[in-house]
């Protein structure tokens, strides 16, 4: 019988609690990243309950002491991963999938709540790829770890080495693996969007013609024209950016206020994103919108927008366009 994972993050402190009907399988499926494998937000599991027994399920463990924040966990192999904020550091924190013993920690940055309203602790999901493990604290600070046993590999700031301006509430993206890179938004005029080398983190490539200051959003790989891309959601924008060498391929204004968080949704060829505090739709901006597509209203309620935007399907590929913006 398959099991549910749940859990809980507090300022105080996090805590995760493993629920199930039985003892836990090795052949679960993995989540190793943010939303999942395909950072799609869907799961793979059958042979789910339809209910649960009379006084919930069995409590299979329960791991504390793992610090304070807002990330959520990554699950591949033998591990689950998280983060959190202990005393003046942040730490990547490694627990063995079957009973939650600690398996390894790891500093990562600094602790803290950027901006105002004292929302400290990391906000990234790292990320689990095979042998090696993700980070980024809500300072900026962005590091590679060997799954086993914690060890730094490399280490990279995406302020300081990359020109980002760290966000009003901290850095939030969570990174994404991609064949050999991993990628991330620092946001900047070098260049918004970075792939580095996933074993040396060495850049590959930047977007140097996307400079849109970095948001809360993380990127969503997807293929769209028959050209695979990342998709990234800014204040500014919603950009298409090439995985084969960061090209801008399309960019469409979609003028933001304060909460750009949400991480974009792609379902054919359609691109949803939302935001808060009194966004305005697309066509009352009066920006420019990308050739041949075209932008919808789905919902505004309470200050909230959501909207869709429609890519075309047909014509020029996407590789060869570039849709630029003017004020």
């Amino acid at each position: 019988m398959q099991h549910h994972l749940r859990f809980r993050l507090s300022l105080a402190g996090l805590a995760l609690v493993i629920l199930g009907a039985g003892r836990l399988h090795a052949d679960n499926p993995d989540w190793p990243q943010f939303r999942g494998p395909q950072r799609d937000g869907k799961s793979t599991e059958t042979g789910l309950l339809k209910s649960w027994p009379v006084g919930g399920p069995k409590l299979e463990w329960t791991a504390r002491g793992l610090g304070g924040g807002y990330a959520s966990v990554a699950i591949a192999g033998d591990l689950i991963v998280t983060a959190g904020d202990r005393g003046e550091a942040n730490y990547v924190e490694a627990l063995r999938r079957s009973d939650g013993k600690p398996v390894w920690s790891a500093q990562l940055g600094k602790s803290g709540a950027p901006g105002w309203g004292g929302f400290a602790g990391p906000r990234c999901t790292p990320t689990v790829a095979g042998d090696l493990v993700f980070a980024i604290g809500q300072f900026g600070e962005f590091a590679c770890f060997e799954a086993k046993s914690g060890k730094e590999l490399w280490r990279k700031h995406l302020v300081t080495d990359f020109g980002g301006s760290l966000p009003l509430w901290g850095f939030s993206e969570s990174p994404l693996v991609d064949g050999e890179n991993v990628v991330c938004t620092p946001g900047g005029a070098q260049g918004a969007i970075v792939a580095l080398n996933q074993r040396t983190g060495a850049v590959v490539w930047r977007c140097q013609e996307f400079q849109d200051a970095a948001a809360y959003s993380s990127l969503v790989p997807t293929v769209l024209g028959g050209v695979r891309q990342y998709v990234q959601l800014t204040h500014a924008n919603v950009v298409g950016v090439s995985a084969r060498d960061g090209k801008l391929l399309w960019q469409a204004p979609r003028q933001e206020k304060t909460a750009v968080i949400t991480t974009p949704v792609v379902q054919g060829d359609l691109v949803y994103v939302t935001s808060f505090y009194g966004k305005r739709p697309p066509n009352q901006t009066g920006l420019p919108t990308p050739p041949g597509a075209t932008w919808s209203m789905l919902r505004r309620s309470m200050g909230r927008a959501a909207t869709c935007l429609k890519l075309p399907s047909r014509g020029t590929p996407l590789a060869r366009r570039r849709f630029t913006a003017t004020r």
